[in-house]
């Protein structure tokens, strides 16, 4: 594995899907390259380099993870102690969430609401936050299933300010970001509302013609512990490589005690997160490659995508930035090429579906929601079946009798995913649907065939 290699591998990739600005960092074998590719603007912006800051969507929750982290080594916070304890006063004792533990909200087996966003910040504490939370429907018991939830990071982002007296921006701060000299930036401060987004631009990418239409990144206050930092995927690695064995690890980058940190990378039982991982720990999420099982997390944000990777035995790790929706595509052919070079990276493979075998249309359609995010399935005119989320996401669903489903992207590209209807263990009839990690409950069937 040469640098000019990987330089015109990158090259060639982000030229294929039309991404205007990347970056790629690898560690392996104990060298590290750190390439770059573009400009951070389609049309007017600066060339990319390695101190560019690109939004991490998701993978901000590694950091968020590692933050309680720190708290665990210290004493301060317990990860299996319910979180009644660690915030006295503040759920009520029947709640369900009172019982829940910060495990379970790291590993998104909480029973909470995929996104809720409640009301805006009006300083930098998230109290109102979790009050708003606990007026909100739980998904589960906690401790029962995987449903992915950025709703328990900003709660996790909240036990962070209860135990440490200080906001989440302040402790990422001055706990992990400052000791660890990483420079990692905040798309959004409630500290100082008016400050300047720092990140590259992202781009809206139509696939047919190439043309990459350029968007601000945004994320609310509240959801900026799930999902708004920004960096360079030169420091996701040196934050990455605090995971692998010590003689791999960054000696300028100690984040907290291996054994603590390992907790993050560690199977929960209950975390079966079809269609987006094989398996998910207290932060990170498990992906096997073929020899072994490599930790990571993956981001989308407003025309951005972010993936790290690492090997904790291998003593390897990725990390990819791009400023466009079709990064994710990138990724996809970028981890063919390294294993191409020698470097078998963990990735989820999608099930497929057989398109000979098909479930019955009217027994799937339907509304189904979980929080803020819902889901309609609607009969297409001249046969099939439609998928249209109210986070934008539309595309034709095709589920096979064994009620594993695809759904094909319509308008501006962006990857297929899979994912699968469940049914009631009772009725047997259609209760959930599981896409993207996420579970959403059957809101309604006759309804939509109503309509």
């Amino acid at each position: 594995m040469e640098a000019s290699d990987l330089c015109l591998m990158l090259g060639d990739l982000a030229e294929r899907h039309h991404v205007p600005g990347a970056q790629l960092s690898v560690y392996h074998q104990g060298r590290t390259f750190d390439l770059t590719h573009g400009v951070e603007r389609s049309g007017e912006g600066g060339r990319v380099s390695t101190e560019s800051h690109f939004a991490f969507g998701s993978v901000a929750k590694i950091f968020t993870a590692a933050l309680v982290m720190q708290l665990v080594e210290d004493g301060d916070c317990d990860l299996d102690a319910p979180l009644s304890g660690h915030l006295r006063g503040q759920i009520p004792e029947r709640h369900p969430l009172a019982g829940a533990t910060p495990r379970q909200l790291l590993s998104h087996t909480a029973g909470l609401p995929s996104d809720h966003e409640g009301e805006q910040l009006r300083s930098s504490s998230m109290r109102r936050y979790l009050n708003s939370v606990l007026r909100a429907r739980m998904l589960d018991a906690p401790g029962t299933a995987f449903s992915y939830a950025n709703t328990g990071y900003a709660v996790a982002a909240y036990l962070v300010e209860a135990l440490t007296g200080q906001s989440w921006w302040d402790t990422m701060e001055d706990y992990l970001l400052r000791p660890a000299g990483l420079d990692v930036s905040f798309l959004r401060d409630a500290r100082w509302p008016s400050a300047r987004n720092p990140a590259v631009s992202g781009h809206a990418v139509e696939k047919r013609t190439g043309h990459a239409e350029p968007v601000d990144f945004y994320v609310e206050s509240t959801m900026v512990a799930a999902g708004g930092l920004a960096g360079s995927a030169r420091d996701l690695v040196r934050f990455a490589r605090a995971f692998l064995a010590p003689q791999h690890a960054d000696p300028d980058t100690g984040i907290a005690d291996p054994a603590v940190l390992r907790e993050m990378g560690t199977s929960v039982d209950a975390a079966a997160p079809f269609g987006l991982a094989d398996g998910w720990g207290a932060g990170w999420g498990l992906f096997h490659s073929r020899e072994t099982t490599w930790w990571g997390h993956d981001g989308t944000l407003d025309g951005g995508t972010c993936n790290v990777r690492l090997s904790p035995d291998g003593g390897s790790a990725v990390a990819l930035t791009t400023n466009a929706t079709t990064g994710l595509l990138l990724w996809e052919d970028l981890v063919t090429e390294l294993d191409r070079r020698g470097l078998d990276v963990g990735h989820y493979r999608q099930p497929s579906v057989s398109p000979a075998l098909v479930a019955p249309a009217d027994e799937l359609a339907g509304e189904y929601a979980n929080g803020d995010l819902t889901v309609r399935i609607d009969h297409r005119p001249g046969g099939g079946l439609t998928f249209t989320a109210s986070n934008g996401f539309t595309g034709d669903l095709t589920a096979g009798s064994d009620l594993t489903c695809t759904v094909e992207a319509t308008g501006r590209d962006q990857v297929a995913f899979a994912g699968r209807f469940l049914r009631d263990p009772e009725s047997r009839a259609i209760s959930s649907l599981q896409y993207n990690g996420r579970t959403l409950r059957r809101v309604s069937h006759a309804l939509l065939k109503a309509a």
